[in-house]
């Protein structure tokens, strides 16, 4: 007799590489589905290693490793039935895994079949596909595995896989990486492979931050009807827990209604999940940052203490005759409404000097240009690097993804940092995120000061953005169709009827700056192509679109 069946999904945060941890977790959350008598506890795609474990995957060692923590995993698996990700070589190839533990035994290993390698994934680099189905049976109810891509990329092979081995649930491992509308594009595809097949889906998501990606949880499980009967956390580790009733299984959830704005949360808590995470797994405790008073380097000390506590940011304002007052009144103003300790130094003698040093002893009097306003840049990030060599905290970069663009920062100046948060949010975002988050956090306001401000860089007399940029609104839908849909320069001038000259100028500045972005810092990815991972090209480039 075919019997309902009590589903858990083990949606946890993994670190990259660390067996033992990653081994102490999976065992913790297989104790609670014990505690809650499950009848299958679902873990997310490769997550004994955690994602993507990259060329480590290329170690003999680390493939070793593997093989006796699989044969561990046997040994906590009893009076359980398990589905975990890892990787694993057979026959001297290495396949992406799902593995059937059944009380204690390993039953069968499902290999992924379908390999992603575009944007961030580079699967094919490692594995090799798999062939077959795989399918196990718990209380007489037949379920089916996928991974991942299995379900993205050609659904036909799914759903002739569903009727073939007639399943009555399929399972879907995962590691997903966040961005906006992401979880909008999943929820369409499994709704519409649950609908085409009258199946039930559980989908069993990664979180946490790995160096570029953040992966969101939002693990689910959907009826026949394709509506989600159960939902876990966003960007939280959660055990998700429900009873299915295959018969009867008519019940659903009200997802709640985001509204326009929601995006603006998620993209929030992405920033934060991915700075925390690269913070703490890579040993740090505490960040510092300059503050400038203006708005990318107050988003990012807002984000920074949400993320990891106003004793463990520190802000340093770095001063030259050409920051005004203002700039450093609201930067104070910031530090008192976030709480985080703001330390003030002077460096207008230390510029002077040096430049009387370079003009004196190299090249003489010249007229002043970028060089004397790059200098200021590169000396604040002496400052901030030998502070974070001293104390031992991470440099945060502020710099967004509109500047980081086309080249409007300096080299070794205000792009160095450990981690650059806002490397993948343009400019236009950044003043949204900045307003959702005072409506968020109400009693830790940035000054409406520093939002509603013109932008400058401040390295000389009465400078304004403006007076190097088009204004961000144009500059960031001309980034956006260049970049993200890869439109071409004709396409981008008709689409914005804007002048062919400001496009070409534009797209011009993008393609000379790649040389400045690969010694960038490693930013967190929001947008469907971000710099790094996602968008890779040569820095000797002699291609032009006129």
């Amino acid at each position: 007799m075919k019997m309902n069946l009590k589903i858990g999904l083990a949606q946890i945060n993994s670190k990259v590489g660390d067996l033992k941890l990653n081994f102490e977790k999976i065992s913790k959350f297989i104790q609670l589905g014990k505690k809650h008598k499950v009848d299958l506890l679902c873990f997310p795609e490769l997550a004994l290693t955690g994602y993507p474990p990259e060329d480590l995957l290329l170690n003999k060692q680390f493939l070793k490793s593997i093989d006796i923590a699989v044969k561990n995993l046997e040994k906590i698996t009893k009076e359980m039935n398990v589905v975990i990700g890892y990787p694993r070589q057979i026959n001297k190839k290495l396949f992406n895994i799902a593995g059937v533990f059944i009380k204690g035994k390993l039953y069968k290993e499902y290999k992924k079949f379908q390999l992603p390698n575009y944007g961030v994934f580079d699967e094919d680099r490692y594995f090799e596909k798999g062939v077959e189905s795989t399918t196990f049976t718990i209380k007489n109810r037949k379920i089916g595995i996928t991974i991942c891509e299995d379900i993205w990329v050609d659904t036909k092979i799914i759903n002739k896989r569903i009727n073939d081995d007639n399943i009555d649930l399929l399972i879907n491992l995962s590691a997903s990486p966040y961005s906006i509308d992401k979880q909008k594009k999943r929820l369409t595809i499994l709704k519409a492979i649950s609908k085409k097949n009258s199946i039930e889906i559980c989908y069993c998501n990664l979180i946490g931050g790995q160096d570029e990606l953040v992966f969101d949880g939002n693990s689910m499980i959907l009826n026949k009807d394709g509506a989600v009967v159960a939902s876990a956390k966003e960007f939280d580790e959660d055990l998700l827990i429900k009873n299915i009733n295959f018969q009867k299984n008519k019940s659903r959830i009200h997802l709640p209604n985001k509204g326009n704005d929601y995006y603006l949360k998620e993209v929030l808590s992405a920033l934060s999940l991915g700075l925390k995470d690269y913070v703490y797994k890579n040993n740090f405790a505490k960040v510092l940052l300059g503050i400038s008073g203006g708005i990318d380097s107050a988003l990012v000390a807002s984000i920074a203490v949400n993320a990891l506590g106003k004793k463990n940011v520190l802000g340093l304002a770095l001063q030259t005759k050409y920051n005004s007052d203002k700039s450093l009144e609201l930067a104070k103003k910031l530090s008192k409404n976030l709480g985080f300790k703001l330390k003030v130094l002077n460096i207008q003698n230390i510029f002077e000097n040096t430049n009387q040093l370079l003009t004196n002893g190299i090249y003489g009097k010249t007229t002043w240009d970028i060089t004397e306003e790059n200098l200021q840049s590169r000396i604040r990030s002496n400052i901030l690097m030998a502070t974070s060599n001293k104390l031992g905290y991470l440099l945060l970069s502020t710099g967004n993804k509109s500047e980081i663009s086309i080249g409007y920062s300096t080299l070794y100046g205000d792009s160095a940092g450990g981690i650059a948060i806002l490397k993948d949010i343009p400019k236009t975002l950044v003043y949204k995120l900045s307003k959702f988050y005072n409506r968020l956090y109400p009693t830790n306001l940035i000054p409406k000061e520093i939002i509603l401000r013109e932008p400058s860089a401040e390295l000389k007399e009465n400078q304004r953005d403006l007076d190097s940029l088009p204004p961000y609104r144009i500059l960031d839908k001309i980034l956006e169709l260049y970049i993200e849909e890869e439109k071409s320069l004709k396409e981008i001038s008709s689409t914005l009827k804007i002048n062919k000259s400001i496009v070409s100028e534009i797209i011009r500045k993008v393609n000379n700056n790649e040389f400045k972005r690969r010694q960038s810092p490693p930013g967190i990815k929001i947008t469907t192509k971000a710099f790094g991972r996602d968008r890779r090209y040569p820095m000797t480039n002699g291609f032009i679109d006129a």
